[in-house]
């Protein structure tokens, strides 16, 4: 390795800089990391202002020995690229490619502000997602046909390893997802582990790139006709993570593949994505992208605005953000909370110094509050916990069970002309946080449900409940072919646009969560039923959309009223176009009065009460 940087750079004010000054050139195969890592060094020491790559492919690896290490769980992730620090920087790939090889972490943004990355792609030349063609299905066996060269395996002893750089590793069950071999879309009508556990089962390799698992799988798909990914880790290493930064621009990108999410966000504030995808490697072949969510981001600030943007592929949702429902172990004196320090709903996040609401699980209100002064860790005989300490006394109806959520933390969110489309596992855009959410001029035909708003305090600890809502001008084109089977119903979403807290309402006089959610203006293409399930909202507006009938494909859905609503108050639904060949007119309402829903005409939907009905 040659560093050509010499005193020359020194003597004069740059403002930019090529990667190529520190003698790095492309398509050499050789580890940029070493060169990127003095390239930044010399550009925070110097301020320059741009880092440039001569378009190329640049290959990045793990830290030494990692690659020799085949348990890949004891590896920690290399951060392929580290900007921490940064203040007033771009990176310009100029087109290039970033292949990136073993267990890494893409891109760390961290205590950085003015950040701007642009005009690249990356990728795996081995992901940590495999594939193959289902070529046979029987009631005692499955068949699938793997490209070896491109997803190498062993099968010893009944069990099937594939192959990676610096790791061996099984199938995930629940993660493999079915795919139309033809349209490279969600398979329709299929869920989570639609095959059941049949990889799990014994196998053997019957031919070169044939394996055998013997076993009955839960359905049994037509040969030849789908690809299933199978899936080796999950959460595993993230892609360009932005931590405890300030206004990130990220445009012009491609993430082909990613060990994780592949946009993170946490403690961020103001994030703009423009034209920056997760999209399938269609040149390789490939049926997917990332392992995790496309973009996510948790407990930011600011504005998050997503433009011009098409993720595919990847294994969740296009987008989630959200903030943290802290769960409160117990309230130890007047200024004093317990929480946990692991598990879910943990207080790791927990700052001194933030504002946090007092949420009393309840009726799930938003109630006072109160700033974090003192955070301390604590270990004894109950566990290590944390101990805050709150400048006002804590309420007296707050109690252990209870929870926190961070009103310092908490962003806006912006998604304007992207494109949400039917070959990435699971939901569109998921978002719970109080500041005002535009989702507008977008197209939508996502696998589950277009838009999913939550509010979780059971599972992920999502929090929490949104405050204003519009969402506009949008296509949706048959969305939810999949993932809404009966046994399951909500898996990835039970209607187009689904609202589904984790607080339900238990009578007609319960307080809602969510408020003010406007859908309006918005062309509705369905072939089945479910357009809106609500739970717990006060003003639901659905005004002025088009609802046009479609045969794309057979209906399949549980839910078969259009609309499913559950303690809703201030409900209007008025002014639409409906196409006559929809024929639903139902409006089933649950621990609501009639009088809760007003209708322009009664002829377009009938309100009828949920416990009257049968919704199979």
């Amino acid at each position: 390795m040659t560093m050509l940087i010499g005193t020359s750079l020194s003597c004069q004010k740059r403002t930019f800089i090529s990667i190529s000054e520190f003698g790095l050139l492309p398509n050499t195969g050789e580890d940029a990391r070493p060169y990127i890592i003095k390239a930044l060094e010399v550009c925070k020491e110097q301020r320059i202002r741009t880092l440039t790559f001569p378009k190329g492919r640049y290959d990045l690896y793990p830290d030494k020995g990692q690659l020799k290490e085949k348990d890949i769980l004891k590896q920690k992730a290399t951060i392929g690229i580290n900007f921490e620090g940064l203040t007033g920087f771009t990176l310009d790939g100029n087109d290039s490619e970033f292949i990136y090889h073993g267990k890494m972490e893409i891109m760390s943004v961290h205590n950085c502000q003015d950040i701007i990355l642009k005009n690249f792609s990356v990728d795996w030349d081995h992901p940590m997602i495999s594939q193959a063609e289902i070529i046979n299905a029987q009631d005692n066996y499955l068949d699938i046909e793997v490209d070896k060269d491109n997803y190498p395996y062993k099968v010893t002893n009944g069990k099937v390893l594939f192959i990676g750089e610096g790791w061996e590793l099984p199938i995930i069950t629940m993660y493999s997802t079915l795919y139309d071999k033809d349209s490279k879309e969600i398979a329709y009508n299929t869920w989570d582990s639609t095959l059941g556990d049949i990889f799990e089962q014994p196998a053997e390799e019957i031919s070169k790139g044939v394996i055998r698992f013997y076993g009955k799988p839960a359905i049994k798909p037509d040969p030849n006709k789908m690809v299933v990914t199978l899936f080796h880790v999950r959460y595993f290493a993230n892609g360009i993570v932005m931590t405890h930064s300030k206004d990130i621009l990220l445009k012009d990108i491609k993430l082909y593949h990613s060990l994780g999410n592949a946009f993170l966000g946490y403690r961020t504030e103001n994030i703009t994505m423009d034209n920056a995808s997760v999209i399938v490697n269609d040149e390789k072949g490939r049926y997917f992208s990332s392992v995790a969510d496309a973009s996510h981001f948790a407990e930011c600030a600011g504005t998050i605005l997503v433009q011009n943007c098409a993720h595919t592929g990847q294994a969740d949702d296009f987008i989630n953000v959200h903030g943290t429902n802290v769960k409160i172990t117990d309230v130890v004196d007047d200024y004093t909370l317990r929480v946990a320090s692991n598990g879910k709903g943990n207080g790791m996040s927990v700052t001194v110094g933030d504002e946090y609401w007092f949420i009393q699980l309840d009726d799930a209100q938003r109630g006072e509050v109160n700033k974090v002064i003192k955070k301390d860790s604590l270990t004894d005989e109950k566990g290590g916990d944390y101990l805050l300490t709150f400048a006002k006394p804590i309420p007296k109806n707050i109690q252990g069970g209870d929870f926190i959520e961070c009103k310092t933390w908490s962003a806006s969110l912006e998604i304007r002309n992207c494109k949400v489309l039917k070959r990435n596992r699971a939901r569109g855009i998921l978002v719970t946080t109080p500041k005002d959410v535009i989702i507008e001029d977008n197209y939508f035909a996502s696998a589950g449900a277009a838009i999913l708003l939550e509010g979780d305090f059971d599972y992920w600890y999502e929090a929490g409940a949104n405050n204003n809502v519009l969402i506009r001008n949008n296509i949706f084109d048959n969305c939810l072919t999949s993932g809404n089977k009966s046994g399951s119903r909500s898996e990835w979403g039970e209607a187009i646009i689904t609202i589904t807290p984790s607080y339900v309402p238990r009578t007609i006089d319960d307080k809602t969560y969510h408020k003010n959610i406007n859908i309006s203006n918005n062309i509705f293409k369905v072939f089945d039923a479910p357009l809106v399930r609500a739970i717990s909202v006060d003003g639901l507006y659905f005004i002025d959309n088009k609802i046009i009938k479609t045969d794309d494909y057979k209906p399949y859905t549980w839910q078969k009223s259009a609309f499913l609503l559950n303690g809703c108050r201030q409900v209007v639904i008025g002014e639409n176009q409906i196409d006559e060949a929809y024929t639903t007119r139902n409006i089933l309402i649950e621990n609501m009065k009639e009088s809760d829903v007003k209708t322009k005409k009664r002829s377009d939907f009938v309100i009828k009460e949920l416990n009257c009905v049968d919704i199979q």
